[in-house]
């Protein structure tokens, strides 16, 4: 008696592995995954102590020699990264956004992704820095949307204050 009950867990101790193994090759749908909004407020880089600050700061600033340029790169950064499983497909990932100066008028920004590139995860960068900041103002609510040649939406992320409403 005892024999039989150690024998189904010999029987189905491989089947749960094979079935755990499937199911965690699957592919992940194209999605956005995470939006990340990285402000660069001044031309000097943080102390050593600050983490993860100093190196989104080194990153950011890497090439900008002069007081000029660095004073053109203040601003906010948008990171977003989304999964792609259909590089077959032709994608557009659209930024909608209002900033302080435009009043509730709806501005968007879009980066193109034609067919036959590679699968996997990417990560494009909105850039709100220099003349834009200055006459516009700073972005107050977005959405983000990754969009099929058609137009129709896949995937969306917004910001709390984000309404479509005017």
């Amino acid at each position: 008696m005892y024999l039989m009950k150690g024998m189904k867990y010999v029987v189905f101790a491989p089947i749960a592995f094979i079935l755990a193994f499937f199911c965690s090759c699957a592919q992940k749908p194209t999605a956005i995954l995470d939006v990340r909004e990285v402000p660069l407020k001044q031309i000097q880089r943080p102390a050593e102590n600050t983490g993860m600050h100093r190196i989104q700061s080194n990153y950011l600033l890497y090439g900008a020699v002069s007081r000029e340029d660095r004073k053109n790169r203040l601003g906010q950064y948008y990171f977003v990264t989304w999964q792609d499983s259909n590089p077959e497909k032709e994608l557009s990932l659209v930024m909608q956004y209002r900033q302080g100066k435009s009043g509730s008028k709806i501005l968007s920004k879009s980066v193109h992704y034609p067919s036959g590139r590679s699968a996997g995860e990417k990560t494009p960068v909105f850039e709100f820095i220099g003349d834009e900041v200055k006459n516009h103002g700073k972005v107050l609510s977005w959405r983000i949307q990754l969009q099929d040649a058609k137009g129709t939406t896949i995937s969306s992320r917004q910001s709390f204050l984000w309404s479509d409403k005017n």
